[in-house]
């Protein structure tokens, strides 16, 4: 789409909905591809996008001057998808800090959205900008706000499988380190969300690997906990890690299937197979 770096598009014949993929920290809309015909072959249109920072966008890697502008550019692309797509149904899936990013643009946005899905969600994966440490964050990351912090994650904490571990550490897009303010603008926005949780109406999906050790499940649960919806939903998944959508092949099968009937279900479609 014009515009956006790292597009990726998938529109099948006759989609029956259409969904936005929001990547997460340090990586990138190309590690969604192979999902797009999968959800493809169910009639559902996928759109990925490299985020600021990240992927081919252009700039400092995993850096950004205001966290927020995460949520100002997915509303942006949600926006020219409803001119291009009038009537099609649409919906977000953000991963990890992307599931961050939705529930930040969600709080008075994203009304374009008819759903919206959430894995691994990152809630309670950074500390709390409160007390002396989350001062002391707040003014380093004043002071050096282009310092770089390792982020301590490698393939083996994301999925189990091991073709896709390496493949994450062979990845020349895949940064080990972020800046200061962009961890700090994280941590922000996890307590933005997480004060502004019950004024979200949205339907929502949240998904977790229940051996998730980089983005706690807690934070899946305490998101669905305090939502406003009527329509919200926790799926968790025993002894999957990080990347749920990455697991082996019967675990991708599953959430797929899972991720295709709840879209269909609010397109006003029953998918009663998963092929």
């Amino acid at each position: 789409m014009k515009g956006m770096h790292g597009w990726h598009e998938h529109v099948p014949e006759e989609a029956i909905g259409g969904l936005v993929i929001v990547h997460g920290i340090a990586e990138h809309a190309s590690r969604y591809r192979p999902i797009l015909p999968v959800l493809g072959r169910q009639r559902i249109a996928c759109f990925a996008y490299d985020q600021r920072g990240h992927g081919h966008h252009p700039g400092r890697r995993t850096d950004i001057e205001d966290f927020a502008h995460f949520a100002t550019d997915l509303e942006q692309v949600g926006q020219a998808l409803r001119l291009r797509f009038p009537a099609m149904p649409l919906f977000v899936w953000g991963h990890s800090m992307g599931s961050v990013i939705v529930t930040l643009a969600a709080i008075d946005r994203l009304r374009w959205a008819s759903g919206i899905i959430t894995t691994g969600h990152a809630l309670h994966a950074l500390p709390k900008l409160d007390g002396v440490t989350g001062a002391a964050i707040k003014l380093a990351a004043r002071l050096a706000p282009r310092a770089r912090i390792s982020l301590g994650v490698d393939g083996t904490k994301l999925t189990q499988v091991e073709e896709a571990q390496r493949e994450h550490m062979e990845d020349p897009l895949v940064p080990r380190s972020a800046s200061l303010r962009l961890l700090a603008g994280f941590a922000a926005a996890c307590a933005t969300c997480a004060r502004s949780l019950p004024a979200i109406d949205h339907p929502w999906l949240a998904v977790h690997g229940e051996a998730d050790t980089v983005c706690p499940p807690s934070g899946s649960s305490t998101l669905v906990a305090q939502l406003g919806s009527a329509d919200k939903t926790l799926v968790t998944y025993p002894g999957l890690l990080h990347e749920v959508h990455n697991e082996n092949e019967a675990a991708r099968t599953e959430l797929f299937a899972l991720l295709s009937r709840w879209i269909g279900a609010r397109a006003g479609y029953s998918l009663k197979s998963f092929a």
